[in-house]
């Protein structure tokens, strides 16, 4: 064989392109007591997203940070309940977005975590994931939007002189 032809087939590193940098995932959290449903939703989500797993309320409510896109979480779970997590995860980070992901449908319980709390949306397990796979999409595009302003407004702020009026 010929040099020639052994260039040809065998490139060195130096002839490789770099490979383009991977854009950093969104992270979503996922709080659920059921390891079957932790696994499920990774399953489901590990493709386009980052996701992190918690077995309880309050490793999951440390695991959330200014960086999380989202936050899955059970309702009914032992020790700390999801809307006693909600709370405590909203008043440290207002804007992310909070999914809750149950086995158990109440009605009035939906409604009030939809309405009163602003949930950005309550799925059953039991039900089609598909409609919480475009819900979870959906909340990391508000989550993306809403940071991006905020960092905006933080930018103008720190260019413009404070207002006198």
């Amino acid at each position: 064989m010929t040099t020639a032809k052994f260039t040809r087939r065998f490139r060195g590193a130096s002839d490789v392109t770099p490979e383009e940098p991977q854009k950093e995932r969104p992270i979503v959290v996922v709080i659920d007591d059921d390891p079957r449903m932790r696994s499920a939703l990774a399953f489901t989500l590990r493709h386009d997203y980052d996701v992190r797993l918690y077995a309880n309320a309050q490793e999951g409510i440390a695991g959330v940070t200014e960086m999380t896109s989202l936050v899955i979480l059970d309702i009914r779970m032992p020790g700390i309940d999801g809307l006693t997590a909600y709370l405590k995860i909203k008043a440290l980070y207002p804007k992310v977005p909070i999914i809750f992901y149950t086995a158990f449908q109440d009605i009035l319980e939906k409604q009030d975590l939809l309405s009163t709390h602003k949930a950005f949306g309550y799925f059953d397990k039991n039900g089609d994931v598909s409609g919480l796979k475009a819900a979870v999409e959906k909340a990391v595009q508000h989550h993306s939007v809403v940071s991006s302003m905020a960092s905006a407004q933080r930018l103008v702020r720190g260019i413009m002189p404070p207002d006198d009026h």
